[in-house]
């Protein structure tokens, strides 16, 4: 049965997915299981660090795993400005999207 639960899985997240970044009017409910998906994902509570088959470190494979930790990053970082935060930028010219 194992394949009804990976389909349920999987429709679930396409339906997160959708709700969140095609409809933009995703509820808290709907957005949770993608947000979860991409932490997994992203490696936001775990190390970055990727250990090869040889016991050394892959650097390749840890630059992609901080890669994607720094998109994380960036979707928390959005998700959590205050308005005093955004309202602080009115009126600012400087370019805050490659800090």
């Amino acid at each position: 049965m194992l394949g009804a639960n990976l389909f349920t899985r999987f429709w679930n997240l396409r339906e997160s997915a959708r709700a969140v970044f095609q409809r933009r009017k995703a509820t808290p409910k709907q957005a949770r299981p993608i947000l979860d998906e991409l932490r997994e994902f992203c490696r936001a509570d775990t190390s970055c660090i990727v250990i090869g088959r040889d016991g050394r470190v892959d650097t390749h494979a840890t630059a992609v795993a901080e890669g994607r930790r720094e998109v994380w990053l960036k979707i928390t970082q959005i998700l959590t400005l205050t308005d005093e935060q955004i309202n602080a930028l009115k009126g600012d010219d400087h370019d805050h999207d490659h800090e």
